[in-house]
């Protein structure tokens, strides 16, 4: 038996470390959208309770993990090796994430500009300053209140203000957040940092106030109360978050698993879309440790070109990011394990308590620095390791592909670009702001280095017009990761899955087709005319090193050779 098991494990690697032959599939066009924005029926709103969201996802779906026999699998397979974890279900032959109503390629993709990382989701500049808001509905009770109000061109905003000793604190991670969101590629409501003059709010008579569980018709008096510990500027403003009702009709929360049963345009399970489970890296970077089901949004839209009406998914609610637990600062333990972890309960029991957990000990939660941050820091971080504070279905079926591919997006972001997304926060002390954008880079590049040393990090696949030199980018080199008299490529050129030849790459991320080589190809092109347009599939794979140390794994790259008319087909990664 041990036997038969040692020969299964060495085909395995056999078969992994081969050429993959070229396949007819790979001559059709590269799906880059995906057609879910069909035109359905109005759905039905989903109730949602915040409450039982935090109970199920705290306890009962880690119960349902251990007596789920795929899920028990499926970890168990990872844990010993035997399996990297599954492929998601909606990249395209590029390992690409399709357009969709769930994401749209941006920033990594097609770099913005500083002006428009700083506009980020937003059409317009704000509520109109100009005029009167009057408040329509509002929450006047809890640690955080606020309302919503209609500026004069009739556009409706939720005003949010900070919370009592943390002011700029919620309302900067909101902001922040959401422009890297928007420019990673997800749709995210318009945020923006706003002054106003309580002089300038007026009440609409349908607006109650609730008072020893009384309700009635909300006072001047009572505005002048709720905002009695607000600090105000020399001008007598306050400093709000106002938050642009998105266009639509909401129809609930989306979950990160299974699919919305009333809407045929959801043909994928949630925890097995790319683009969620890659949120996972973006959500490491940015400590976005309340990432679940209730801060989504479901939205009934139109589209304006095709006039369809169908469900748009949002991601909403950045106050719990960076430093910001919303009301009072991130505690350490956010970001590093689940509320109630089985994992880290199971490991203390084994070590008895004896090997402390890195965070155990850290107080700097309780008297930031700057309290306009929070608690927000580098040090500690380790992106391999990050958690949210209740467990993530899409979360936890993220590969180190997926991870990858979230990585590269948040390596996009430049030192620039940090910084100017930053000053949309308006924040008044430099120092603090300093702080914040010193620690978002240090997490940046904890996460690129993590990642880039896992899946080999080439990318961008390109042929060089009228040339046989295939062009790619070396995402480690570009960050400053490595450097290029250290780093060298193995490439192996395969057809029908066969190997023919093979090339040590030094001096830079470029494939150069020989005159030997595209002579070989020519001939083997010529020799299966019985294939059709198949027979110009080649295959080549790619190992990266540096120095003396290679890149876990490879990278696989189907191509189309014929001269100028060469192209890229389809790229596969190695786990």
């Amino acid at each position: 038996m041990k036997h038969r098991h040692l020969i299964f494990g060495i085909l395995i690697l056999a078969l992994a470390g081969a050429c993959s032959s070229g396949k007819a599939h790979l001559l059709r066009p590269t799906k880059t959208l995906d057609p879910d924005m069909a035109n359905i029926p109005e759905p039905k709103s989903l109730e949602e309770n915040q409450i039982w969201d935090i109970v199920d996802m705290t306890f009962f779906y880690q119960v349902g993990k251990a007596l789920d026999l795929n899920w028990v699998g499926h970890k168990l397979g990872r844990g010993l090796g035997i399996s990297k974890g599954r492929l998601a279900d909606n990249v395209n032959k590029m390992d690409e994430v399709p357009n969709s109503s769930w994401y749209t390629a941006r920033h990594y993709h097609h770099p913005m500009s500083i002006a428009a990382l700083k506009r980020g989701p937003n059409l317009d500049g704000g509520p109109d300053l100009g005029g009167k808001w009057t408040i329509i509905r509002g929450k006047f009770e809890g640690g955080t209140p606020g309302f919503t109000i209609r500026d004069r061109r009739g556009d409706s905003y939720i005003i949010k203000f900070d919370a009592l000793g943390y002011q700029e604190m919620g309302s900067s991670a909101e902001v922040i957040s959401t422009k890297i969101l928007h420019a990673a590629g997800y749709f995210v409501p318009q945020n923006t940092i706003e002054f106003i003059h309580p002089d300038s709010l007026l009440i609409a008579e349908t607006v109650k106030y609730v008072e020893g569980g009384v309700k009635r018709p909300m006072t001047r008096e009572d505005l002048k109360h709720m905002l009695a510990n607000t600090p105000r500027r020399k001008d007598g403003s306050v400093r709000v978050l106002a938050s642009k009702y998105v266009d639509g009709k909401p129809v609930g929360v989306w979950e990160y698993r299974g699919r919305r049963p009333d809407d045929p345009n959801d043909r994928v399970d949630h925890q097995h879309r790319r683009e969620l489970r890659g949120l996972r890296t973006i959500s490491a970077w940015l400590n976005d440790a309340d990432r679940r089901a209730a801060n989504t949004l479901a939205v009934y839209t139109k589209d304006p070109v095709s006039g369809n009406q169908y469900i748009k998914h949002y991601i909403i609610d950045m106050g719990s990011t960076l430093g910001s637990n919303n009301i009072i600062p991130h505690a350490p333990k956010y970001g590093n394990e689940y509320l109630f972890d089985p994992r880290t309960i199971a490991h203390q029991y084994l070590t008895l308590g004896f090997r402390p957990k890195a965070w155990e000990f850290e107080t700097g939660h309780l008297n930031p620095q700057f309290p306009s941050v929070g608690y927000f820091e580098g040090e500690i971080f380790e992106p391999g390791d990050w958690y949210p504070t209740y467990a993530n279905p899409a979360f936890e079926f993220c590969n180190d592909i997926d991870a990858f591919w979230g990585a590269k997006i948040v390596m996009s972001f430049s030192d620039e670009a940090i910084r100017a997304i930053v000053e949309e926060a308006r924040m008044s002390n430099p120092a603090a702001a300093e702080h914040l954008i010193e620690t978002l880079i240090r997490r940046r590049d904890k996460i690129g280095r993590h990642w880039f040393s896992r899946i080999n990090p080439v990318d961008r696949f390109r042929f060089e017009a009228d040339s046989n030199l295939i062009r790619f980018d070396d995402l480690a080199l570009l960050a400053g990761f490595a450097a290029t008299e250290e780093t060298r490529y193995e490439v192996s050129f395969c057809y029908d899955g066969k190997e023919f030849a093979k090339e040590k790459i030094e001096g830079g991320p470029k494939i150069v087709l020989t005159e030997a080589l595209t002579g070989m190809m020519e001939r083997f092109a010529a020799q299966q005319t019985r294939k059709g347009e198949t027979a110009r599939i080649f295959t080549l794979r790619l190992k990266t090193w540096r120095g003396s140390q290679a890149v876990p794994t490879a990278t696989t790259l189907h191509f189309w050779f014929d001269g100028p008319l060469s192209r890229i087909l389809g790229i596969e990664r190695d786990m």
